[in-house]
């Protein structure tokens, strides 16, 4: 059984230390509760409306170094949970829409750049190169991808086919294409036969609203979890892996995948 912990976070623009400030109490929050592992919304160091943060993104955007990742190490290591930190990543000359993933040692897993780029994010943003990771956590094997991934679904797939049980999917999900939320998450579940769970942020940006409503889909598509709206929270899960086996008997997708075309 794992326990996971998604942060519906309520990004302050621009100010990475009080965002990082409140990342941690959030991690120190969700380890009391007994949580395996803890993520975070898309971009939440330094929010997302790239219309208001335009090239500062660059500034921010940090390393293996940076103040938000050497934080979410020391607070993961601390606190013995494991941690998805979705933030601007810089690797030499370049930058990503990104997501690290921290063990409960402390120690970077590994870092997974956005594939699949919204609007002006292709902009400031680098392209992922199908890097789909698996991680092989205690609790179960996982992946990550962040938000527009999760209208391709290819990306899903992808994880499911190299034996993903869970699939984290970050976001700053705002409500102008708010319906495609409750559809695409669900989907994922389903022709996966996997748990999926969409991690958005709250708060208002501008013009931008973004409006919460994290969930979790068990591998039939049902909701078996749901944050609220326009609200910050952390939403706790419990995740019997145990069920995939069964259910893949029910809804053989995976088994039955024609390979030939």
């Amino acid at each position: 059984m794992a326990k996971i912990a998604l942060a519906q976070f309520d990004s302050v623009l621009k100010n990475v230390e009080a965002n990082v400030e409140k990342m941690v109490a959030m991690i120190e929050k969700a380890a009391l509760n007994d949580a395996d592992i803890i993520v975070f919304p898309e971009l939440f160091t330094t929010g997302y409306n790239l219309d208001l943060i335009e090239d500062e993104i660059l500034e921010m955007a940090e390393d293996c170094n940076g103040p938000a990742i050497l934080s979410a190490c020391k607070a993961a290591s601390e606190n013995g949970i494991w941690v998805i930190a979705p933030l601007a990543y810089r690797d030499g000359e370049k930058i990503y829409n990104s997501a690290v993933t921290i063990d409960s040692d402390g120690n970077i897993v590994s870092i997974y750049h956005k594939n699949n780029l919204w609007d002006k994010e292709q902009k400031y943003f680098g392209y992922g190169c199908h890097d789909y990771h698996i991680y092989n956590a205690p609790f179960g094997k996982f992946g990550v991808i962040i938000c527009y991934d999760v209208d391709f679904p290819e990306t899903s797939r992808s994880l499911a086919m190299s034996g993903a049980e869970i699939i984290f999917v970050p976001a700053a999900w705002a409500t102008t294409h708010r319906n495609l939320w409750d559809i695409f998450l669900p989907s994922r579940a389903l022709e996966n036969t996997v748990f999926v769970a969409g991690i958005n942020r709250t708060g208002v940006e501008g013009d931008v609203v973004y409006f919460g409503d994290s969930k979790v889909f068990d591998p039939t598509g049902e909701l078996i979890a749901r944050a609220g709206e326009n609200i910050e929270e952390i939403l706790y899960c419990d995740i019997d892996i145990s069920s995939i086996p069964e259910i893949r008997k029910d809804f053989p997708y995976l088994k039955e995948l024609r390979k030939d075309y």
